[in-house]
């Protein structure tokens, strides 16, 4: 009998969009083990500005989710791959190791995150940074939306666009 292919479950979205909810409900349903590069900085004592220390421990922490995945766990990854090139090598990373790919694409409007972002900021985490609406801004500028076609090359995919519409494509 064949072992079933471990699933990467990723996220493509912004601060404030929702994705460590979603990660943390599918953590729960039993869909994978979840790392998240802020909750390992947080738990080491490192505060959210120090960006030389959360790009080391990302790969880190990328490089476990790739053992992982070898192993045949499904692992969730909770980065918000803004780019596109990084959607690329996670997406060529999972097939290398045998693992199918599941993308959750948080599709909002500023002003959505922007309503997200004063909600939480009010409140935040120990060792979370505020973001202003000047840091949100500069994030949207650089954002790479992925396309129809993109999001065809993972084995699937889901875009939340608010709270009550999602697109899915199994």
């Amino acid at each position: 009998m064949r072992k079933k292919e471990p699933i990467l479950t990723l996220f493509c979205g912004l601060p404030g969009s929702g994705k460590t909810t979603l990660a943390k409900k599918l953590e729960e349903q039993g869909k994978g083990i979840r790392i998240c590069t802020d909750d390992w900085q947080e738990a080491l004592g490192m505060n959210h500005d120090n960006e030389d220390f959360h790009g080391v421990l990302q790969k880190a922490l990328y490089q476990h989710a790739m053992k992982l995945l070898g192993s045949g766990v499904d692992v969730i990854l909770e980065d918000g791959l803004w780019m596109k090139n990084e959607r690329d090598e996670k997406l060529s990373d999972a097939k290398s190791v045998g693992a199918t790919t599941e993308i959750h694409f948080f599709d909002l409007s500023f002003d959505e995150l922007w309503r997200r972002m004063q909600s939480r900021n009010q409140d935040l985490p120990f060792g979370a940074v505020e973001i202003t609406k000047d840091d949100l801004q500069k994030c949207w500028d650089i954002f790479e939306k992925p396309s129809p076609e993109e999001l065809g090359q993972f084995g699937s995919y889901e875009v939340h666009q608010d709270d009550s519409k999602c697109h899915e494509n199994r």
